[in-house]
């Protein structure tokens, strides 16, 4: 197949640390390309692609601090948008695997999947979504779906991770983890109290976004006071192994229904396991007493630390290899995408 993989501008692909959307649409890029495949990748400038890279933007778009950058980043995107409605014309691809919600007026007229990585039940995804139903959609997971059950999935694929690269370690360590954002739906707060009120150390690997600041001045850093948080700030990829691998348990409480959650499957993959709140697709992707627990509020997450020691770290491993290995991901975008042009 001749395909057009469309990234988000935010980031670059590979990102160089948080960017999830951008590592998935990476290993894509990789995987499907050695599947035999002619790829073009469509992403900012100073991506970095397996064959064939198109950029779509100079650089990429930082969320704007004041409405003046406001301004200035919707009009880059607006010419993103504009650049990709010309390489699909010159392209003329037969299918497009596209990851970025700001094209989709695009590709009326031309055979695509597009992945949904937001939540359905917030705004403005929501309404972004479900004004487009003319798309045909990939869920990233079955909580995801149910939320918008009339917009068109074609299939529901799990984001898969490098299982391989990520390190394993079968002995704990002697801290727990948080990775991710430091914002009020992801839960830091949360983590913070349980970790202090059972007495471990806490290390937060964590981006902090500048619209964020104002909470973790007022809720994170007066917690942080009373001891045994450790702020390691935000982490490289190559970082995120060692980090997660040495660690008792990733702490994921989330108060948002989370349509994945990246950095869950990759600490199963380091075989450590994880204790998340009940909401999005935490249950799906952890396997509760087997690979971690799913709880229903704060003093669940309580309990569950202290029944940490029954899980065992390879079943962890292996959890993450079987469900959620990159090249799993790769055949079954190969598999849909395929099955798509057949009906077209």
């Amino acid at each position: 197949m001749k395909i057009l993989l469309v990234a988000p501008i935010d980031e670059t692909v590979p990102p160089v640390a948080y960017g999830g959307i951008e590592q998935v649409v990476h290993l894509l890029d990789h995987d499907l390309t050695a599947r035999g495949h002619n790829v073009t990748l469509l992403a900012s400038s100073g991506s970095v692609a397996a064959s064939r890279l198109i950029p779509i933007t100079d650089e990429p778009i930082e969320r704007p601090h004041n409405d003046r950058e406001a301004e200035y980043v919707t009009a880059i995107k607006h010419q993103a948008v504009q650049r990709v409605a010309t390489v699909l014309a010159d392209e003329r691809p037969d299918i497009v695997l596209n990851h970025s919600w700001r094209v989709l007026d695009t590709l009326t007229s031309y055979s695509s999947l597009t992945t949904v990585h937001f939540p359905l039940d917030t705004e403005p995804y929501r309404s972004i979504f479900l004004t487009k139903k003319h798309a045909a959609y990939i869920s990233i997971s079955n909580a995801q779906k149910r939320d918008a059950l009339n917009l068109l999935f074609v299939a529901t694929i799990y984001n898969g991770i490098d299982v391989a690269a990520m390190p394993y370690s079968g002995q704990q360590g002697d801290y727990l983890a948080f990775l991710g954002r430091v914002s009020p739906e992801k839960g830091l707060d949360i983590a913070i109290r349980t970790a202090q009120r059972i007495g471990i150390p806490l290390r937060i690997a964590a981006k902090l976004d500048h619209v964020h600041v104002p909470w973790f001045h007022d809720v994170i850093l007066p917690l942080a006071q009373r001891g045994g948080v450790e702020f390691v700030g935000e982490i490289t990829a190559s970082q995120k192994g060692p980090f997660l691998s040495r660690a008792i348990a990733l702490l994921h409480p989330s108060r948002c229904n989370e349509p994945f959650g990246l950095a869950v499957v990759e600490a199963m993959a380091c075989g450590t396991p994880v204790v998340a709140l009940n909401r999005g697709a935490a249950i799906e992707i952890i396997q509760h007493g087997y690979t971690g627990f799913v709880v229903d509020n704060e003093a669940g997450i309580w309990t569950a630390i202290k029944n940490l020691h029954k899980i065992e770290r390879s079943a962890c491993r292996e959890h993450a290899a079987s469900r959620f290995d990159r090249h799993r991901m790769a055949e079954e975008y190969e598999k849909f995408a395929l099955a798509h042009l057949a009906k077209q």
